[in-house]
């Protein structure tokens, strides 16, 4: 052991003296109410005069400061308030700060909301309780407040140690431990770079979610709650036995979430959600804990649309992917998952000052979305441009447009027509002759199938993935001033994603081919077969369709963080190397790629690296200063780094890592009754790459949108505060101004589905100086809380402003800006900056109220708590838009494919009643 200790010296120089405090005054001992465990790092104010406790959770106050009746008073923003007596040797029991509204703010999101393609982690997840950081989780989430602007791949969120994130997005979604609230309070939170002790910490901070049975609430706890939500009903029930004199401790929790239809029609929700922790505590040095959970979830999904369409059917919330089939509501996008969670997690002791935390995780499991495909059939979505009266009036055809706009206003027209797919299906009586195709392109005639083609069915988009973590950390407290803590991670990942036919509607059979191909090359069936292995092209449910490959990803990272404190102040530096090596492996041989579409890609390599420095300098026990600089490279993800994943092995051209460089600084005030933390921040990341893919009306073709060199700026103020006015009435705050834009032009290259040709190269996209858009980059809250005898009201205002609509890259390009109708001599359109022009939604205002009373019988607990947001019951809130990825290059009209947007629900309510025994 002295060998290690020796090493670790010499190799990062950690010279100091230890600092001990004065052993002589009233000494007293704060503990966790919840777990018993030592609380290092509380304030303690003693007559104006802060303390703060060891390690062990000790504090001393000198006899010469004390009298009789000096009161001791604790005001830490994770904890109740505790006012006391001081007395020597005196034992604090700290209750978390823990807000069962916030919960409930969390169960009420639709988290996994989609806007074009993209999905986002909630805010709340990374809330603590400083008044900024709770305020914007639970307030301004639901809005698609984005903290500091950043993507949700900028946050990462650890359980148990674990990184949930998915390696080919690069974000963890909520869903993966949906409805597991009683088990997942425990959490440690940093919401920037500084250093936490399981991971080296994002740009966005990071949350370790904590599950130790051991640290759980000791007893049984039942829960059912209603509201009118995506989901109206929840049960939840979860016992812990705590720690038990044979040291072991056991968790178990259940929950199940529900709603024939939640408050967008067509919408339904049903989630189940399971949960099993075992610790086993050999000695105060050694534990270990093994956590099992599954989340399994089904729900139909909501749509946006364009403001016609909510506008011809007078409903913000109006759905489109939804129509009646039999008289019942049938829902056509259905998003499903499943996927187990195992984690097996060590602690060891070597020393009261050398510590090894491990983690191994394991998890595989599937997820799915439902989707319309059809074939030489009119397209079936309800909102599709030429189904709507505008596409009929900029054509002149007033009549045809006033008979549009009377269908869309006073019949069902705008659902889904489940009948008439069906119609179609069964009158599609075909011969369809299935071949093989031999080594050169000729076809030799296998099976011939009769029956009813579909031309419409339902299309299951599937991902099965398995994925292996290992994460040992070394926590060695060198002396009382020095600390240095590192660790390993180790990923290796695999998915196969895949579409299967969920429904064939009526129709018998479905043909597998490629629908561009078949338009394109009628006559050579080779290129328009979706997989030349294969000698049957007819489908039935359940057989695999369209595109077949594996994301291989595997991550090698090392990181580590120093520590050095001093009497008043503190500083770190911290340093991570990592390896990402991914390829992809296709499943098919597809016709119009058939020698670089089945089979293993070439093999991407990233090495990254990054540095942070950073500290706090205590002006006075109430007055700290602090501030972070980091600069790193991230790899980019695997859905961004090839041209067309469903197609080919084609990686994007000379795609390199992105670099980020982050700085805050930040000050906080913590007094007797006032706290405050005020936050500079600003974020520069460079060399982003962006792979979209949609149908591109310049080239009249499908096509993939490969953008690389983007460059992009976070800065920002940020403001939290709450005072105490009396002992049961607080009143709290929180505000940003902020910007968030491109810095720099990127460019694009163009390619085509169906043919391996390059559309466009090195095509500037004109984005310098644009908002990034999606997150308001401008909110505030206030919010006044009373808490007295166990009851707790809050009424609180909201405000939000400076939304843009996320940007359509090909519409700020030289093909959309000039006038086609003369190629050799191109000139800028009239109505260019309405082209380029980024709506900006219109500011938001809500006000929210909570209620909670709690009751203390025989020795158990009944507690019920009320939210009801969106009080004032506004329905023309937006809490999201974008541009359509699809765009008018020959006449240039920006609304023929309007902005799509998302309206938040109106009047909101949540109760929740539990019992605790």
């Amino acid at each position: 052991m002295k060998k290690i200790y020796l090493v670790f010296i010499l190799l990062f120089g950690l010279l100091g003296s230890s600092y001990a405090q004065n052993s002589e005054g009233i000494s007293g001992k704060i503990i966790s109410k919840q777990s018993s465990i030592p609380l290092k790092g509380i304030q303690v104010i003693v007559n104006g005069v802060v303390y703060v406790t060891d390690k062990g959770g000790e504090f001393i106050v000198p006899s010469n400061a004390v009298n009789e009746n000096t009161q001791l008073i604790i005001n830490d923003e994770n904890y109740e308030r505790v006012e006391l007596t001081l007395s020597n040797n005196m034992l604090i029991e700290l209750e978390n700060n823990v807000s069962e509204a916030g919960e409930i703010a969390l169960s009420m999101n639709d988290l996994d909301m989609e806007s074009g393609e993209t999905s986002s982690t909630p805010g709340l997840l990374f809330s603590s309780s400083d008044a900024y950081s709770s305020l914007a989780g639970y307030s301004w989430g639901p809005f698609w407040f984005r903290q500091r602007g950043y993507q949700s791949n900028y946050n990462d969120i650890y359980f148990d140690g674990i990184k949930m994130a998915n390696p080919e997005k690069g974000y963890a979604s909520w869903s993966l431990w949906g409805g597991l609230n009683d088990v997942t309070r425990n959490k440690e939170t940093t919401y920037n770079i500084a250093p936490v002790d399981f991971g080296y910490s994002n740009i966005g901070g990071a949350t370790n979610i904590v599950t130790k049975p051991s640290q759980q609430r000791p007893g049984l706890k039942a829960s059912y709650s209603f509201g009118n939500s995506s989901y109206q009903n929840r049960v939840m029930l979860s016992y812990s036995t705590g720690l038990m004199d044979n040291g072991w401790a056991i968790t178990a929790s259940a929950s199940r979430r529900w709603a024939q239809e939640g408050y967008i029609e067509g919408s339904y929700y049903d989630a189940y959600a399971g949960f099993l922790g075992v610790e086993k505590v050999f000695s105060d040095r050694h534990s270990i804990q093994i956590t099992a959970f599954i989340a399994p979830y089904q729900r139909g999904q909501g749509s946006g649309s364009v403001k016609e369409v909510y506008d011809l059917k007078k409903d913000n919330l109006f759905n489109t992917y939804w129509g009646y089939q039999n008289g019942d509501k049938r829902n056509s996008r259905i998003k499903s998952g499943t996927t187990p969670q195992f984690i097996l997690h060590d602690e060891y002791k070597f020393s009261d000052n050398l510590t090894l935390k491990t983690s191994v995780g394991y998890s595989f499991g599937r997820e799915s979305k439902t989707a319309l495909n059809w074939f030489d059939a009119s397209d079936p979505r309800p909102d599709y441009y030429r189904y709507l009266p505008s596409y009929q009036y900029d054509k002149g055809n007033d009549i045809a447009g006033d008979i549009m706009t009377d269908l869309w206003k006073n019949t069902d027209y705008g659902q889904l027509s489940w009948n008439y797919f069906y119609q179609v299906n069964q009158n599609s009586y075909e011969e369809f002759q299935n071949v093989k195709f031999n080594s050169d392109m000729t076809t030799t005639p296998t099976s011939l199938v009769k029956g009813n083609r579909s031309h419409y069915i339902i299309e299951n988009r599937v991902t099965d993935m398995k994925k292996f973590d290992f994460n040992p950390t070394v926590i060695w407290d060198i002396n009382d001033d020095w600390n240095f803590t590192t660790g390993i991670q180790y990923q290796i990942y695999r998915g196969n994603s895949y579409n299967t036919v969920g429904d064939l509607l009526g129709g018998d059979y479905y043909v597998d081919i490629d629908n561009f191909a078949d338009r394109d090359f009628p006559n050579e069936p080779s290129k328009v077969s979706n997989n030349l292995l294969d000698s049957t092209q007819t489908k039935y449910v359940g057989d695999r369709i369209g595109h077949d490959y594996d994301a291989n990803i595997s991550k090698l990272a090392y990181w580590g963080n120093v520590t050095r404190e001093f009497e008043n102040a503190k500083v770190y530096f911290g340093g991570t190397i990592s390896n990402t090596s991914q390829y992809r492996f296709g499943n098919r041989q597809k016709g119009l790629f058939p020698y670089n579409s089945y089979g293993k890609s070439e093999m991407q390599n990233f090495l990254d690296y990054g540095a942070k420095l950073g500290g706090e300098y205590f002006i006075t026990g109430r007055n700290v200063l602090s501030a972070n600089l980091n600069y790193n490279t991230v790899a980019p993800f695997f859905q961004d780094a090839f041209i067309s994943l469903r197609t080919r092995n084609d990686g994007v051209k000379d795609i390199i890592s992105s670099k980020v460089m982050s700085a805050d600084i930040n000050y906080y005030y913590r007094g007797e009754k006032l706290k405050l933390r005020t936050s500079l921040f600003l974020t520069e990341v460079s060399d982003l790459t962006d792979v979209i893919s949609y149908y591109d009306d310049s080239f009249n073709n499908f096509v993939n949108y490969a953008i690389t060199g983007i460059g992009q700026r976070f800065m920002g103020v940020e403001l939290g505060a709450e005072y105490q006015l009396t002992q049961s009435l607080k009143i709290k705050g929180a505000g940003t101004i902020a910007s968030y834009t491109y810095t720099k032009n990127p460019f694009a290259t163009v390619t085509v589905d169906n043919s391996a040709n390059v559309l466009a190269e090195d095509e500037e996209v004109f984005f310098t100086g644009r908002d990034i858009g999606g997150s308001p980059q401008a909110a505030g809250s206030l919010s006044l809380e009373y808490y007295k005898n166990y009851w707790r009201f809050s009424i609180t205002g909201n405000y939000l402003g400076n939304r843009k609509v996320t940007l359509n890259p090909a519409r700020y390009t030289a093909r959309a800006i000039y006038s086609s109708t003369n190629p050799t001599n191109p000139v800028l359109r009239d109505n260019y900056e309405a082209i380029l022009y980024q709506e900006t939604l219109p500011d938001m205002f809500t006000v929210d109220l909570s209620a909670g009373k709690s009751w203390r019988i025989n020795g158990h607990f009944l507690s019920f708590n009320l939210n009801v947001s969106n009080i004032l019951n506004n329905r023309d809130i937006v809490t999201t838009g974008y541009q359509q990825y699809r765009f008018d290059f020959k006449d240039g009209n920006p609304e023929k494919f309007a902005n799509k947007y998302y309206y938040a629900q109106g009047f909101r309510i949540f109760a929740n009643i539990s019992f605790s025994l």
